[in-house]
């Protein structure tokens, strides 16, 4: 008869902790990469603003920014002053960074948001919007002038249902930054191009 006789090897001291050590270390990674480019992560664009509508476009995330596989991420927030309800069917724009008045290869993206939307009249409404871009964030500053191209069209709602329309705003604006005192570009000036 054979006898086997079994090893046994003692506990660590720190037990099963050991293998959770490394998780507070790429948390503290993950947050000081986020934070590197505070830049990068926020920009904000007024593409219209007139009596009756207002649409901001806030770019919250950037996934690839060196690209050629990026993708803008956001949301776009649209304010109806008018007396009719309005519903869209094309929002989208063109935001293109310049060097002096030419566009240049740093970023160039179409984002829009998805399609017919209807906004109540005095009501804003934050829609998610998405597009790939072109080029190579990382290159951007706080400073830099973009060139901002929107395609938007829409209906007003009368009261009894009926639509008026179609209305189209694709006024191209040239807007700079950076927003006063904060760590992000804002369209704070936009003259028509």
């Amino acid at each position: 008869m054979l006898t086997v006789t079994e090893t046994r090897f003692r506990r660590a001291p720190w037990g099963r902790k050991k293998h959770l050590l490394p998780l507070p270390i790429l948390s503290i990674v993950l947050l000081v990469t986020a934070m590197a480019a505070p830049g990068l992560l926020h920009m904000t664009v007024t593409i219209v603003d007139d009596g009756n509508l207002k649409f901001t476009a806030t770019v919250q995330n950037v996934v690839h920014p060196s690209g050629p596989t990026g993708k803008i991420v956001g949301i776009m927030t649209v304010t109806n002053r008018a007396s009719m309800d309005i519903r869209l069917t094309t929002a989208s724009v063109r935001i293109q960074s310049l060097t002096g008045s030419a566009p240049d290869s740093r970023l160039d993206t179409t984002v829009t948001i998805s399609v017919p939307l209807t906004v109540r009249a005095g009501a804003t409404v934050t829609a998610p919007f998405s597009g790939p871009f072109a080029g190579n964030v990382l290159t951007l500053q706080t400073s830099d002038s973009f060139l901002v191209t929107p395609l938007i069209s829409w209906f007003s709602v009368t009261s009894s249902g009926s639509l008026l329309g179609p209305f189209g705003y694709d006024q191209v604006k040239t807007c700079s930054g950076p927003a006063p005192s904060a760590p992000y570009w804002f369209s704070g000036s936009c003259t028509n191009a």
